[in-house]
């Protein structure tokens, strides 16, 4: 039976700061989500087998699967965001993959995370031009019956925009209205390649904060310009990494 359980909220974004990050940035995603990657999958369970997993902060479902057991979850990812799904094991000795599909008429296979072991999985969908449901397949490709927990979100580069120019503007005069679009660009197209349909487990926070951060610095420097892109790489790996 799948349970789902409700941890601490997160604080909440300023809604003035959000609506000018999604203004700020919705011709500028709607380019970007065109560069999405997909994969042809093997065919997997009907859509409509799939139990609807309902989004709010810090929550997850969990279940006791047996060995070589299948779990099926779909999760609606706003458009021009990323989805965002790790995996947890909880148990010694099994190995739980994850597989997350696109549906439309075709199953695609959008990321995945088969790493050995009871490592956590962490897995980043592409961004898309409209609201998309993902897919998600558990299996328990271990030999015992064990317990995983499930945790679904999405992170948006237009809120955390506005997140990364709040706090520039503590640092430096950077002028909010006048970061260019060329540069807004650079940055997300350099974050997707990093971010969608890898798996990032085993790969710390930290570790990819200081390479995205030393790319950075050598195109835009330490000016104010220079403070924004780290800003907003850092804000966008925090959210990628919330339930890890």
């Amino acid at each position: 039976m799948k349970t789902l359980i409700l941890l601490s909220g997160l604080s909440q974004i300023d809604d003035i700061r959000v609506a000018r990050g999604n203004s700020k940035m919705k011709k500028l995603l709607a380019g970007i989500s065109a560069l999405s990657l997909s994969i042809t999958s093997p065919g997997i369970a009907n859509a409509q087998e799939f139990t609807n997993f309902e989004h709010q902060d810090n929550k997850y479902y969990y279940e006791i699967l047996k060995s070589q057991g299948l779990a099926y979850y779909r999760y609606k990812v706003p458009a021009y965001t990323f989805g965002i799904f790790t995996l947890k094991n909880h148990s010694r000795s099994s190995n739980f993959d994850i597989y997350v599909h696109d549906y439309s008429g075709d199953w695609k296979l959008l990321a995945k995370g088969k790493n050995q072991g009871t490592e956590t999985e962490l897995v980043v969908t592409p961004m898309f031009s409209e609201d998309k449901y993902a897919y998600i397949t558990i299996v328990n490709d271990g030999s015992q019956p064990s317990e995983y927990h499930l945790y679904a979100n999405y992170v948006s580069p237009a809120n955390r925009f506005a997140i990364a120019l709040a706090e520039t503007s503590l640092i430096c005069s950077l002028e909010k209205e006048n970061i260019p679009n060329e540069t807004s660009s650079r940055v997300v197209t350099g974050l997707s390649s990093i971010l969608q349909g890898n798996d990032l487990a085993g790969v710390t926070q930290d570790l990819l904060i200081n390479e995205f951060t030393n790319a950075m610095r050598n195109q835009f420097g330490y000016g104010c310009t220079g403070d924004f892109v780290v800003n907003w790489g850092i804000s966008m790996f925090r959210g990628v990494y919330r339930n890890y």
